[in-house]
């Protein structure tokens, strides 16, 4: 449905982030429960456009960090090996 445009170094920054800020917004959920809400759900976020590939603001900026695949170098052709 959507082309992919994150990169696989770029979701695995994003999963180790997402998964950080969410365990933060655990271990703050106590003292600060609405600050915890917003830390989740923006880790909630993260952690979708990691594993879809997918990330809306680079679809509506138009980037894609993806991997680009490799242009061929033309090979020269060398003519065959003869005997002397």
């Amino acid at each position: 449905m959507f082309t992919k445009n994150v990169g696989g170094v770029d979701a695995a920054i994003r999963a180790v982030l997402g998964s950080l800020i969410m365990v933060l917004a655990a271990v703050a959920a106590d003292a600060y429960p609405f600050l915890a809400l917003a830390g989740g759900l923006v880790a909630l976020v993260i952690l979708t456009t990691a594993i879809a590939g997918v990330c809306p603001l680079y679809t509506f900026l138009g980037l894609n960090i993806g991997a680009r695949p490799q242009p061929r170098m033309p090979v020269k052709p060398e003519p065959a090996h003869q005997l002397r």
